[in-house]
């Protein structure tokens, strides 16, 4: 049987698939992947394991898809700073603040990649490849207009936001012990320190 995606369903069942969704997402995050079974999230969301299935097919499926909740909503917050922002230093603040606070809440995911779970950690991959253009989309639009406004010496925008990224989930997996605080001030300070026009970093190519 077809599980519900979340599309062209009743509202009072869109509510249910989003309770059942929170609940995975807190209890992912407290207890780990292995920690938590699907039992424990028709629990805490308040329904019945069968009704849990009509939704999602497999624990495994509800994991990837509360990623994929998240890297969406990443996408909408970072689109929303840099609409907001008038300056592309402060956008591009915001935004690798905004990156350390979704990843470091999905830390969980993230260490999947170094776990015992290979088949998991593949279709982490491919999912994650599938929503990673976009937010680097975002960081390379603030990147591009503060070179071109001035605020930025001539980085290349194509290359940094992969960087950038990479240098967060990096952080993220490497240095466990740290803060999502710690973490965003460690990249804001080496992303503008490279970024930052000023005197012997030219805003533009001569």
């Amino acid at each position: 049987m077809p599980r519900d995606d979340g599309e062209n369903m009743p509202d009072w069942r869109q509510r249910r698939r989003a309770d059942i969704l929170r609940a995975a997402a807190d209890l992912f995050g407290r207890r780990g992947y292995g920690g938590v079974q699907v039992d424990d999230v028709a629990r805490a969301a308040g329904v019945g394991k069968p009704t849990l299935y009509r939704y999602f097919a497999s624990k495994e499926e509800l994991f990837l898809q509360v990623f994929g909740d998240a890297l969406a909503g990443l996408e909408a917050d970072l689109e929303a700073i840099r609409s907001r922002e008038t300056s592309q230093q402060a956008a591009l603040v915001a935004m690798v603040t905004c990156l350390v606070d979704v990843l470091g809440e999905q830390m969980v995911s993230l260490r999947v990649l170094t776990g015992e779970q290979p088949e998991l950690a593949d279709r982490w991959r491919i999912l994650f490849r599938g929503r990673r253009r976009p937010i680097q989309d975002a960081l390379r639009t603030a990147i591009a207009a503060g070179i071109e406004s001035g605020e930025f010496r001539a980085v290349d925008p194509d290359v940094l936001p992969a960087l950038l990224l990479g240098m967060i989930r990096g952080g993220l997996m490497g240095v466990p012990d740290a803060s999502r605080a710690q973490l965003a001030q460690s990249a804001v300070d080496l992303v503008l320190r490279g970024c930052l026009a000023g005197p012997g970093n030219p805003s533009h190519d001569t």
